[in-house]
């Protein structure tokens, strides 16, 4: 939760350099539509290049530990307008050292307004973890909160879109790094596997990746094919392991989804079995 007022500090705007070899651990490495840079390559922004960026401090609390803390952040929508995007760029996919992604499409970016955190308490991540934490969130950590925009308070699974150890930033274009599951068997899906789609995109891509090589985090070492053989087979098992995997297996590493209703289930199962298959393409 965030609280007291946002500190604005204004500073003069200028394009993000872009380094071809990393100079620190602490560099944020770019990767994707960036105008110049061929397929493929990868890019850096270092500490203090993103620092230098316009900032806003932002007091949050029981973010990392319990308590109060103030956080340095630059709004997504700020980084965004600095990269030099090729045209077609639409989205930024984040990854994290453990192998967790999270998908940020621009509209979302415009909405929700996230941000890169780029110190906590005045410390930059050469001085992290905070004391309290065990586990080191650096090289950054991408937020959001309610308090900087209310509407983020209904967002499903919105602790997807607050992921650690963010190490690469993709910039994308969704349509084709979702193609996937776009077309072929997921061309024309039904009501109830469209919305199954958008829970998978926004919150089982973190961990999986989908098929035909769409875009998807490799913390979960399940294949599609994996997931899809089980939600077909067994529906009740799937639903069930969804909202408390450890019930079921006690060694699952897999994050519960309680708060999943029964709809919300079917139309993941849906999306995932690709049933009814209506596209004769092929996947």
């Amino acid at each position: 939760m965030l609280c007291g007022a946002l500190t604005v500090l204004i500073l003069p705007a200028a394009a993000l350099e872009l380094h071809r070899e990393r100079t620190s651990p602490n560099d944020l490495a770019l990767t994707g539509q960036l105008t110049g840079v061929p397929a493929g390559e990868v890019r850096y922004a270092t500490w203090k290049d993103l620092r230098a960026l316009p900032t806003t401090k932002l007091r949050l609390t029981g973010e990392f530990v319990p308590g109060e803390q103030e956080v340095t952040v630059v709004f997504l929508t700020e980084l965004w307008n600095q990269l030099p995007r090729a045209p077609g760029a639409d989205t930024l996919l984040a990854t994290c050292a453990d192998g967790y992604a999270s998908v940020f499409k621009h509209d979302f970016i415009a909405r929700y307004r996230p941000f890169l955190v780029l110190e906590i308490n005045g410390l930059g991540p050469d001085r992290w973890p905070p004391p309290g934490l065990k586990f080191n969130p650096a090289p950054y950590v991408i937020s959001v909160s309610a308090n900087v925009e209310p509407a983020v308070a209904g967002v499903l699974d919105v602790e997807h879109k607050k992921p650690w150890g963010v190490t690469t930033l993709e910039i994308a274009n969704f349509s084709d790094r979702f193609r996937g599951i776009f077309s072929g068997l997921w061309a024309a899906p039904t009501p109830a596997s469209a919305a199954g789609r958008e829970t998978w995109i926004n919150s089982c891509a973190c961990c999986h990746a989908g098929p035909a090589q769409t875009f998807g985090g490799t913390k979960s070492a399940q294949p599609f094919a994996v997931v899809q053989a089980i939600a077909g087979w067994n529906p009740g098992f799937f639903k069930k392991y969804v909202r408390d995997p450890e019930a079921l297996i006690p060694t699952a590493t897999m994050e519960p989804h309680p708060h999943y209703t029964d709809a919300q289930l079917s139309a993941l199962i849906a999306f995932v079995t690709a049933a009814p298959a209506t596209s004769t393409g092929t996947n």
